[in-house]
């Protein structure tokens, strides 16, 4: 049996872990976890404390999974991080993370247990009793006539950067790129962003030259926030059904910032779609370790996927984009040759046994 402190909207997570979990457990989200300063957290711990007792609770979870989340990071000291936490925690009943980090994937611990919560729940859609989906469709067609699409709506500096290299090609416009938000200053050196890459001044120059919104087509009479309101996890609409390559730009690029590769990756294989991730180093490692086709023989991610410095990692990425689309019919040619592959990344990402590997380390 699972306990909340607050009665949020579940994820999906509390039901699945009652049934892996054999005892009663407290389930700390994100919504508990974030937020607090140390003096704040020293009071909330005293809630959690009295919760315990009075509900004879024998285990906590920390629920860190579905976004990017640094268990080691503490806000430049404004916070206790998560694992202080849970060593503070621990004093009062057995507390384990749990976490989207796929390095915990490599090396698994008992007190840290790796779900990739993104990756799980699309895997398992319609084919498991948790979800009620009826309205959402999984599923497009193999056949593309486009070559690369690319969707990028938050203001992450790794969106800021990709946009800048690429926004100069000839071929640019020819894709379907979007850039939702406008940027109002986001790669200035400030207090907030002093632990990412900082742009140079030609670099900044050239950003704010860049007209935004970048929109889709069809999405060019619309409300931006309406674009967002419905089917966000469906690949049922015409940017999936028409691109053969999809240049992701995950949640994360950095450590600092956490490690998690979310519904955007998933997407791109339900889709039928080559995916070149930009991410942490070693995304692409994982998502072949764990059975994806990432088609090393097209896209050399080899080269990119062990890359420390972030701008060098994006920019190598960038390049290869650039030159395979000076042949955008090639890439439709080359997509074409891998149906049998992509029907079997789409089956293997939604099989039983898929779903069972990313909770393994749960029960």
């Amino acid at each position: 049996m699972f306990y909340t402190l607050n009665h949020y909207p579940d994820d999906g997570n509390s039901a699945l872990f009652a049934e892996i979990i054999r005892t009663d457990f407290l389930h700390l989200t994100f919504r508990d976890l974030a937020g607090h300063s140390k003096s704040q957290w020293e009071d909330f711990v005293g809630t959690i404390k009295k919760f315990i007792t009075h509900n004879n609770i024998k285990m906590i979870v920390m629920d860190a999974s579905g976004d990017p989340y640094n268990l080691d990071y503490n806000h430049k000291g404004y916070s206790y991080s998560l694992r202080e936490v849970q060593q503070q925690l621990n004093k009062e009943c057995k507390t384990i993370i749990v976490t989207d980090d796929w390095r915990y994937y490599y090396k698994p611990n008992i007190d840290i247990k790796f779900f990739s919560q993104g990756f799980y729940h699309q895997s398992q859609r319609n084919l498991h009793k948790y979800y009620d989906y009826e309205h959402t469709v999984y599923d497009t067609s193999i056949e593309k006539t486009r070559p690369l699409m690319c969707l990028n709506r938050n203001k992450e500096w790794h969106r800021i950067y990709l946009l800048y290299l690429l926004h100069k090609r000839p071929w640019f416009s020819k894709v379907d790129y979007t850039f939702i938000l406008p940027l109002d200053k986001e790669y200035i050196l400030s207090d907030s962003n002093l632990d990412k890459p900082q742009f140079t001044d030609e670099e900044i120059a050239y950003i704010e030259q860049i007209e935004l919104p970048i929109l889709l087509a069809h999405e060019k009479n619309k409300p931006i926030p309406v674009m967002f309101t419905h089917g966000a996890s469906s690949i049922d609409n015409k940017v999936f059904r028409e691109n053969a390559i999809n240049l992701i730009t995950e949640t994360s690029v950095l450590d600092v910032v956490g490690v998690c590769l979310t519904e955007k990756t998933a997407k791109a294989i339900m889709a039928y779609q080559i995916p070149i991730v930009i991410s942490n180093p070693g995304a692409s490692q994982w998502l072949e370790d764990v059975g994806i086709d990432m088609f090393s023989d097209y896209i050399p991610w080899k080269q990119w996927d062990t890359i420390e410095d972030p701008k060098l990692r994006i920019s190598t990425i960038a390049e290869f984009v650039n030159d395979i689309m000076q042949s955008p019919q090639s890439i439709l040619e080359k997509h074409k040759s891998f149906y049998l592959r992509l029907q079997a990344n789409k089956e293997r990402f939604h099989s039983q046994e898929f779903g069972d590997l990313l909770i393994k380390q749960l029960h």
